[in-house]
């Protein structure tokens, strides 16, 4: 399999994949996204003559890891996301 044809069929669709799961805050759903991109990972470790796609692969890894997908800070809800009520009040204009 040449390098075009690992990304056609693995690559772009695991791609595609990772961004739909790491989309939202949900820590299972990361989890899921983070076995995919080793699985992907693994796959282009293994393609002869392509060692820039793993690269990239694992950069993409690195660049998730460090914003905090998928950690206990996901779970926590911002200010803006706890609040009832509006922080202004409507009658007092």
């Amino acid at each position: 399999m040449t390098v075009l044809q690992s990304w056609i069929v693995i690559g772009v669709p695991a791609l595609i994949v990772m961004g739909a799961l790491f989309t939202g805050r949900s820590g299972f759903r990361a989890l899921v996204g983070y076995v995919v991109l080793a699985a992907t990972l693994v796959f282009f470790v293994t393609v002869p003559a392509d060692t820039i796609s793993a690269a990239f692969i694992a950069m993409l890894g690195f660049v998730l890891v460090a914003t905090g997908r998928g950690t206990e800070g996901d779970d926590v809800p911002e200010h803006h996301q706890g609040r009832k009520r509006f922080t202004t009040d409507p009658s007092a204009g």
